[in-house]
């Protein structure tokens, strides 16, 4: 079974000179799916992004092999491959976690180790972590708390 080719750029893709859009150079489908299997295997054992209840909740109810389609469906769509992403959108998806900005960062790291890990070149490292933070804000829970309703697995801004 072969991979089905791109010949468009999704808005938001990048594109080299030759062309090739991220998804192409990060190995298509496949190269995609061997860092989102690292990087789903990473989170879901990783204590600093479990901490937040709701995440590892999250983890605990939801099937790790379903979530490791709808992450690498989603990076396929976003870095300029066909559209198959069938999940919800950020903000929807994200809604109940409570993420905060250091879960984000956790998240965010894990990613990067994930790309080192598969080999990934490092202006296609560059790239993908751009397309990550563009989602920061649609991700990150807004955070109205009274000094006395801060969640106890939330720490306090002046510790990041």
């Amino acid at each position: 079974m072969s991979e089905p080719e791109t010949t468009e750029i999704e808005p938001g893709a990048s594109e080299t000179d030759g062309g090739e859009s991220l998804y192409e150079r990060l190995g298509g489908a496949y190269g995609i799916a061997g860092a989102v299997d690292d990087l789903v295997d990473r989170l879901y054992e990783n204590d600093a992004a479990n901490q937040n209840p709701a995440v590892q909740e999250f983890h605990e109810e939801g099937g790790k092999a379903g979530f490791k389609y709808l992450v690498t469906a989603w990076s396929i769509e976003a870095t300029g491959g066909p559209e198959i992403y069938p999940g919800r959108d950020m903000d929807e998806a994200h809604a109940d976690l409570d993420v905060s900005e250091h879960d984000f960062d956790i998240v965010a790291t894990s990613i990067r180790q994930s790309l080192h890990q598969v080999g990934v070149p490092e202006e296609e490292e560059a790239e993908f972590m751009e397309i990550i933070e563009s989602y920061r804000d649609m991700v990150v829970a807004d955070r109205d708390y009274d000094e006395d309703e801060i969640p106890d697995f939330v720490e306090s801004p002046t510790s990041y």
